[in-house]
């Protein structure tokens, strides 16, 4: 018996990219919100650009991560479904 996959799109994708523009939105702002301040003082520009940076770092690597971990769940359920229909629609 063939198996049948079916493709299921849950809008993830807009929501994703909207999780990804507001991630980006607050480091720009961070990072050239620190800027302005601190022109007067190169050392402290330069300290607050680093720290910008840093802190866009974690929040993408933040976000990575919950990416995947939802991925993972989202297969670990089809595969529950899909096993789920194999036994019971035979």
């Amino acid at each position: 018996m063939p198996v049948r996959y079916r493709i299921v799109f849950l809008g993830t994708v807009s929501y994703a990219m909207k999780k990804m523009l507001t991630a980006a939105a607050l480091a720009a702002t961070m990072t050239f919100g620190a800027v302005a301040p601190a022109l007067a003082d190169g050392a402290a520009s330069t300290r607050n650009i680093i720290i910008g940076g840093a802190a866009a770092a974690v929040l993408i690597t933040n976000y990575n991560h919950k990416v995947r971990q939802k991925r993972a769940e989202e297969r670990a359920a089809a595969a529950r479904r899909q096993a789920y229909y194999r036994r019971h629609h035979r």
